[in-house]
């Protein structure tokens, strides 16, 4: 089975969501946003939290996933009409993904109010979008695998 480097920058986004979802959705499980400080000063408390150690792994984790795949691929990417349609079609599903998430999301604020005061709402958050993510991936890995 021989990948191309489209379907290899798919599995790159995949691998990120499952780290991602390893390392550092459980930081965010049972109401954790307790020990951030929000009185100091912005630029100190973004990098030195959770946050800065999330935007510093993703854009180390790119950043040597993309040049590693540039450096076995030389080729450039060519967008045809077909990736046009994976694309449109892959979008349009994590849209709809986001939209009944949404609802979910709504739903399961108005009927629990103890979920409200806890720091489980950036928790199912980030669960949500990490599945959206997760989902729409693999949706398009299985297009451009198909056609």
């Amino acid at each position: 089975m021989i990948l191309s480097k489209k379907e290899i920058s798919i599995i790159i986004e995949l691998v990120f969501s499952l780290l991602f979802a390893v390392i550092f959705l459980p930081y965010f499980y049972e109401n954790r946003l307790s020990s951030f400080d929000f009185t100091e000063n912005i630029f100190v408390w973004l990098i030195s939290g959770k946050i800065g150690q999330m935007i510093i792994f993703s854009i180390v984790y790119y950043s040597i996933a993309y040049t590693i795949l540039e450096l076995i691929f030389k080729e450039k990417i060519i967008s045809d009409e077909r990736d046009d349609m994976i694309n449109s079609k892959s979008y349009k599903l994590g849209f709809l993904l986001y939209e009944f998430s949404l609802f979910i999301f709504i739903g399961v604020l108005f009927s629990n109010p103890s979920f409200q005061n806890s720091g489980s709402i950036i928790f199912f958050i980030l669960l949500i979008l990490l599945c959206v993510l997760f989902i729409k991936s693999t949706f398009q890995l299985y297009l451009y695998r198909r056609t």
